[in-house]
């Protein structure tokens, strides 16, 4: 049970620091490219939902796990 611990834990930093990283990479290519800024807002935008949506998977099972026992 400790190894399943762990790994979730090292899932929930690699999604944080993969979503860090390509949001500071949309970034840097959106001040070189400031004619698809709108673009890569968009990409931004998407990239934080996706961030959320992952980590809320890892929070509402915790929740749960709580819950029942």
């Amino acid at each position: 049970m400790d190894t399943l611990k762990e790994l979730i834990n090292m899932m929930i930093i690699l999604i944080s620091v993969g979503s860090s990283f390509k949001i500071a990479l949309h970034i840097i290519n959106m001040m070189f490219n400031l004619d698809e800024k709108h673009i890569y807002m968009k990409k931004i935008k998407n990239c934080f939902i996706a961030f959320v949506t992952a980590s809320s998977v890892f929070i509402i099972k915790g929740i749960i796990e709580y819950y029942f026992s």
